[in-house]
């Protein structure tokens, strides 16, 4: 089932990476422009780490699934990096891991650990719906 995702994941990412002039986007504003496209997340406090990667913040799904082993399900990150090229590199290693299901919007990364197949297609819809609209 991981393979599917990946495959969902990469093509959202190079649908939303090949459109020019992308947007630079805060937390706040990429929550907001995902939930009006019909992503349903929740931002939530904001995370301390070690690695000086960008601003993380905790983001989860409203209506959510429930609790999968212990981990709530749908839990994740949005990591808000300076510029699309740098979000371009996190996205990367972002996928490199096995353990994330990762999407790009411009300057914004979201990586999940416990994520639906329905809450897939919700951000991958999401991000289509941002990609296609006119600047």
């Amino acid at each position: 089932m991981r393979a599917p995702a990946i495959l969902l994941s990469l093509a959202t990412a190079l649908l939303i990476s090949s459109c020019g002039g992308e947007r630079s986007f805060d937390a706040e504003e990429a929550v907001a422009e995902l939930n009006t496209a019909g992503a349903s997340l929740a931002l939530g406090d904001p995370l301390t780490s070690s690695e000086t990667v960008g601003e993380v913040t905790t983001v989860t799904f409203t209506g959510g699934e429930g609790p999968i082993d212990g981990d709530a399900h749908g839990a994740g990150a949005i990591v808000i990096l300076d510029d699309t090229e740098t979000a371009r590199a996190e996205f990367a290693r972002c996928e490199s891991a096995v353990s994330f299901v990762c999407f790009r919007a411009a300057n914004a990364v979201l990586r999940f650990s416990q994520i639906s197949p329905s809450e897939q297609t919700q951000i991958s819809a999401a991000l289509q719906a941002l990609e296609s609209e006119p600047e």
